[in-house]
């Protein structure tokens, strides 16, 4: 053979190496980064950058284009865009420094790369801590105890990490992949989960002990035998892919909307004011109806639409946030319609108010409303505390007083227009405050609570309602009107919708308090309200022109409105409550996933495994039902005895998602109880090689 010939058959492997070597380069966009982008995409977010972002960033054509994302990235997660500093991107960096510098090695400032960094990252510094760097027959341990902040997670849980040698990087432990097995030194429990667990009882006492088999401290385990938690190890996957979470993915998008508020022109303080009131039903779902109206006429609200007709397009933003500021929901809507220019001149002259409504559940809540006009990007920014009363006591109550408008009211059998109650849709003027002329009447919307009760056994209770008003100022004595009511017109549920009109004829111009008093002559049980009232010259403008988001009306489901009753109870830690209100959610509409996935975190987080099975049952796996929720229910299954049923689930469940390490796991686990260890080794192969 020439040896031309066995110096090209030589080469050629090295030449298709080093071919394949550049195309590698090439199809890896990390590594055609500058060294500037490449640390911070690696190095300093990649635990809090989701895939679609990551994505988009390495898409990109200039450094131009990464710095105007870099700062739209931390924009977006800015709690207090007004505030004029980044809070969540200060906390970002300090945990990263804190993590190079207490975790690895801190001249390589690698601490963020051990497990002890990733964590304290992701989640901050926990809550507390306890550390076993001596404890007999054991590896150094250590334990941080959290309480979550994001809905993604249990409301409490551990992390444990452990070292599996002197000199080395605290490990992430998980009770189901490494078990108290690895916790143990010396020959005697050798392989043997239950004698190690034995071990770690007996040197550092059960509570040790139960938190190397779950995680999550609601969760029952049994320390006579060794049953590790497969929730366990679901938690660590979602801290692990937290970026990428759905309620991460709803917060931040949240948070852009609202730092595209910020990108608007905000109008200043004092420009308008924003009252609720709460109406109860009969069937007790309560909401809060609430006013967002400016104080003088603003034409700038009407204008020219995009197509060139005469009218007005708004943006309303409203975020329901606990009394402690912990968030719960929020609404985006649209204000929009055409004028006609003779309409267009009333509006101009007449101050506007935007309606909404939120359902809710007795509590105490802030609410923030954004209404931005969509043609100049004008903004103003309202906050107020509001209380949605517990009507189930002796002691009676009485709602916020709504001055209505002159015009008549229109029947609004759904209920689901802001002002509209008991099936009927009053047009509203003012909450606790109104502006009137002379020759106006007074029209006063409002409820009665009381407990509870059979209408028929109030037969003839009588109630006297009396009106008194007079002015803040010196002036005439107040006037007091009376009538009386039927109390027997109190519903089932113990609630009286009524009002009452008060002319404002020969009444002088100024300020006037009106107090409303409700009594029992029977019981002698009183209820009582109050609101101002201005007396205003002809010239001034006291009418409002209004606007709700009719899409929101139009696409209304009363299974959202549950859902969001549950989502405020459940904020509230009202479990049980919360738990009522995704059933209701359900029973309006069997298809409203998102009440599904709720209830059955809650339930799951209460070890409720038996009421998950049931809905296992009655709501087959889907492919819009999450992996998350699918994973729950299998484990509820197992857990009573129904591991068939388990292997069902999540076999039908790897039918829609692409092959993951949670769902072999979770097969693993069903199948080791069963007693099929053939089939778990397969499955904990398969997840093995993923994490590869």
């Amino acid at each position: 053979m020439p040896l031309r010939s066995v110096r090209i058959r030589v080469l050629l492997p090295c030449l298709l190496l080093l071919l394949a070597s550049s195309v590698l380069r090439a199809a890896d966009p990390v590594k055609n980064l500058s060294a500037h982008y490449r640390h911070w995409l690696t190095e300093e977010v990649p635990y809090i950058i989701n895939s679609d972002e990551r994505k988009q960033f390495l898409a990109l054509a200039n450094d131009a284009e990464r710095d105007n994302f870099i700062k739209a990235f931390w924009d977006a997660r800015n709690p207090n865009p007004a505030s004029g500093m980044n809070e969540y991107e200060n906390e970002h960096y300090r945990r990263l420094a804190y993590a190079n510098q207490q975790f690895g090695n801190i001249k390589a400032e690698d601490g963020w790369r051990t497990d002890e960094g990733r964590i304290y990252i992701t989640l901050g510094p926990p809550q507390q801590k306890a550390s076993y760097p001596n404890a007999r027959n054991l590896r150094p341990m250590e334990i941080w105890f959290y309480q979550s902040t994001t809905p993604a997670l249990p409301s409490h849980f551990y992390i444990v990490f452990y070292k599996r040698s002197i000199g080395e990087p605290y490990t992430l432990y998980s009770p189901y992949q490494d078990g108290p097995v690895r916790l143990v030194t010396g020959l005697e429990a050798l392989n043997d989960q239950k004698r190690s667990l034995d071990i770690i009882r007996k040197s550092l006492g059960d509570e040790v002990a139960r938190t190397m088999l779950s995680l999550i401290p609601t969760e029952p385990v049994d320390l006579d035998s060794y049953t590790p938690s497969l929730s366990s190890d679901v938690l660590l996957s979602t801290i692990h892919g937290l970026p990428d979470n759905r309620f991460t993915k709803e917060m931040l998008e949240a948070h852009r909307s609202q730092e595209l508020v910020t990108h608007r022109i905000l109008t200043g303080p004092d420009q308008a004011e924003l009252a609720a009131m709460t109406f109860r039903e009969a069937d007790g779902r309560q909401s809060v109806h609430y006013l967002l109206r400016y104080r003088e006429p603003l034409a700038a609200l009407v204008g020219r639409l995009p197509g060139g007709q005469t009218g007005y397009s708004m943006t309303l933003q409203s975020t329901v946030f606990t009394k402690a500021g912990k968030r719960i929901y929020a609404d985006d809507e649209k204000l929009g319609g055409v004028l006609t220019e003779s309409e267009a001149a009333v509006a101009r002259k007449r101050r506007f108010a935007a309606e909404g409504r939120l359902p809710l559940v007795p509590g105490e809540y802030r609410v923030d409303v954004t209404l931005t006009n969509d043609l100049n990007q004008m903004s103003l920014h309202e906050s107020r505390y509001v209380a949605v009363p517990l009507v189930s006591g002796a002691e009676w109550s009485m709602s916020n007083l709504l001055a209505a408008s002159a015009q008549p009211p229109v029947q609004d059998a759904g209920r689901v227009v802001p002002f509209s109650v008991a099936g009927v849709r009053f047009m509203p003027r003012g909450i606790g405050d109104v502006s009137l002329h002379d020759t106006d009447q007074l029209r006063l919307i409002f409820q009665l609570w009381s407990k509870p009760t059979d209408p028929a056994s109030l037969a003839g209770h009588k109630i006297k309602m009396t009106y008194g008003y007079g002015r803040l100022q010196s002036g005439p004595s107040p006037v007091s009107e009376s009538e009386e009511l039927d109390a027997s017109d109190f519903d089932a549920s113990g609630t009286l919708l009524t009002g009452h009109s008060i002319s404002m004829a020969g009444l002088a111009p100024g300020t006037y308090r009106l107090s409303v008093t409700a009594m029992d002559e029977t019981t002698q049980q009183k209820a009582y309200a109050g609101m101002s009232f201005r007396v205003v010259a002809d010239t001034e403008p006291t009418d409002l022109w209004t606007a709700y988001g009719i899409e929101a009306v139009n696409s209304h489901n009363a299974a959202m409105d549950d859902y969001k009753r549950g989502l405020s109870a459940a904020a509230q830690s009202q479990t049980d409550d919360a738990v009522a209100w995704f059933r209701r959610s359900l029973a309006d509409d069997a298809q409203y996933l998102p009440a599904l996935t709720r209830l059955v975190d809650l339930l799951s987080q209460s070890g409720r495994y038996k009421d998950v099975a049931e809905l296992s049952r009655k709501y087959p796996v889907t492919h819009a039902i999450s992996q998350a929720t699918a994973i729950l229910m299998a484990q509820a299954n197992a857990q009573v005895g129904e591991g068939p049923v388990a292997v069902r689930i999540l076999e039908s469940e790897l039918e829609f998602q692409a092959p993951n390490t949670e769902l072999y796991l979770a097969l693993a686990k069903v199948y080791q109880d069963q007693g099929n260890a053939t089939k778990a080794g397969e499955y904990r192969q398969r997840a093995a090689l993923l994490r590869n």
